[in-house]
């Protein structure tokens, strides 16, 4: 190797080396240590506040922008404090509208973040006070929901519409749901909570999740703890949203809530010519409509005078326009649901397997579908087949499912004189396994510490949302569950102060407290073939 081809390898791997020798280190865990706040200057508990600014020092460098919405001052002013940064230093400047003789309270909520986007464990109060004193009151609850929520807190004065006027504090509920205010001066409160994105925002009920405890309000002298909050998300009226026209005699209406097939739908028609209809296999807010005869016009409006519930009208006349494909549907029919492969699991009452159609059948063609079920490929199993409606029919075998077996369902394509109305294929197959039948165990236990002729208990799988049962609690307090799916339910009681059997939320506005509950704070483990015996479960008023 000449003198300069040497020179030059040896310049390039002396600068490979420094750029290497002073790279940053890459790789490494992700940081998911939540942010602590070391100090604050002037320390929480400051009396005779004079210069209205604290800093704030925390164990990393934070994220600016969460500070935004993440600091606030209570009570609730006017203008937001100003924020400034130096390194892992915060200083928090208190806005105008702080008073002579104040206890104010710097809250840090979960919606900060460190650099890293990590949150806060949890909030973080701080209280000063421009007088001699700290107001020492105290407010504790706990919101029950499936997500984040914020709390709010008012003094009350008495006004119909207090709730969607801006609180005077906010806080922010800890993973299991208690949320804490501190530094209160005694008084008269009333309380809500709300989903936590919306945190700051003035309640809007058609939008929100929301909730009301099941007291009118809150008389503060020192301590008061016990509140329970559900959240729930108001049922807005019922309203047409649209419709579509498939074929030549059906279609399909989507509303914004759920259509119970015991609902009657008063003057259905699309034009002139009345219509019948049915639920929609799939979709809970929609309903299939039929007419007998061919619609000739390329756009023409579906209408109805009312919708109505046991004499309670839910919805008022509507009506919407759509328009008439031009084309006779041609496509086979087909099976929407189940797919070709299937796992249930066998119980006493089934389940049935469910066969959807794609388009809805006449009565004739809907009972003349060749059906045959198979077991282990080689022995018929007899069953039962009922039509659930013009776009779905139920198949289930007349001894049950067996466990840990094989089936095989066969669609037969029927003769008809249009070919387009059965199935293209001569024979469709569903494949269905089985897997252990389903466990069923029951528990008992009586209610105590709370006095009312009302109580209903009721609990709710955590693994199946549709596994809900209520017991009555008699006379002597004793509830009873028999026969129930084995899963892990959590378990509450209610006060049924309105008889419908359901517990109720309350109000925002016009204001209404909930019903009366407790929900136990474990979930109750329910085994196959065992009866549980519970000790008294003891419930504060």
């Amino acid at each position: 190797m000449n003198s300069k081809l040497f020179l030059l390898f040896f310049c390039a791997s002396v600068i490979s080396w420094k750029c290497a020798a002073f790279a940053p280190p890459t790789g490494g865990k992700k940081d998911t240590t939540p942010p602590e706040l070391l100090s604050a200057s002037p320390p929480n508990g400051t009396v005779r506040l004079l210069e209205q600014v604290v800093e704030l020092t925390f164990s990393e460098y934070m994220d600016e922008k969460s500070f935004t919405t993440g600091i606030r001052i209570a009570p609730v002013l006017e203008v937001d404090p100003v924020v400034k940064f130096k390194g892992n230093r915060v200083r928090v400047f208190f806005p105008d509208g702080v008073k002579n003789d104040m206890t104010v309270v710097l809250t840090l909520s979960r919606a900060i973040k460190d650099e890293h986007g990590v949150e806060l464990a949890k909030p973080i109060q701080l209280a000063y006070s421009t007088g001699n004193e700290i107001d020492t009151g105290i407010i504790k609850g706990r919101v029950y929901s499936s997500i984040p929520a914020a709390v709010y807190l008012f003094n009350d004065d008495e006004s119909d519409t207090l709730l969607l006027s801006k609180p005077n504090y906010i806080s922010e509920t800890e993973d299991n749901g208690s949320f804490e205010f501190n530094y209160l001066s005694p008084g008269k409160y009333k309380i809500l909570a709300l989903e936590r994105s919306a945190a700051g925002l003035q309640l809007d009920q058609k939008r929100l999740s929301y909730g009301v405890p099941f007291i009118n309000g809150i008389k503060l002298d020192s301590i008061f703890t016990g509140i329970r909050i559900r959240l729930f998300k108001e049922k807005e009226s019922l309203r047409l949203l649209r419709g579509e026209w498939k074929n030549w005699n059906w279609g399909q209406l989507y509303f914004n809530n759920n259509i119970v097939d015991s609902v009657t739908i008063d003057g259905l028609q699309i034009g002139d010519q009345d219509m019948k209809w049915f639920n929609h296999p799939d979709d809970e807010n929609a309903i299939v409509v039929t007419a007998t005869d061919t619609i000739h016009s390329e756009k023409e409006q579906i209408s109805f005078n009312h919708i109505s519930l046991n004499q309670t009208i839910l919805a008022e006349s509507s009506a919407v326009n759509v328009f008439i494909p031009t084309e006779v549907d041609t496509n086979y029919l087909t099976v929407v649901s189940p797919a070709a492969k299937k796992t249930i699991t066998p119980d006493r009452l089934g389940p049935p397997i469910e066969l959807v159609f794609s388009r809805p059948l006449t009565d004739s063609l809907l009972n003349n579908i060749h059906v045959e079920l198979m077991i282990d490929d080689t022995n018929n199993a007899a069953f039962k087949q009922t039509i659930q409606s013009p776009m779905k029919i139920s198949i289930i075998p007349q001894d049950g499912w067996k466990p840990k077996k094989s089936y095989q369902m066969k669609l037969f394509r029927h003769d008809s004189s249009n070919e387009k109305n059965t199935f293209k294929d001569s024979v469709s197959i569903i494949n269905i396994e089985t897997t252990r039948p389903q466990g069923y165990g029951g528990f008992t236990g009586s209610i105590a510490g709370y006095e009312s002729a009302q109580l209903i208990t009721e609990i709710s799988s955590v693994e199946k949302a549709e596994w809900n049962f209520n017991s009555v609690v008699n006379s002597e307090g004793r509830f009873e569950f028999k026969h129930i799916p084995e899963s892990s339910y959590i378990f509450h009681v209610f006060e049924d102060v309105d008889n419908d059997k359901t517990f109720s939320n309350g109000k925002a506005y016009p204001y209404q407290h909930s019903e009366w509950f407790y929900e136990l704070p474990d979930t109750i483990e329910v085994r196959a073939n065992w009866d549980i015996e519970f000790q008294s479960f003891n419930v504060e008023k």
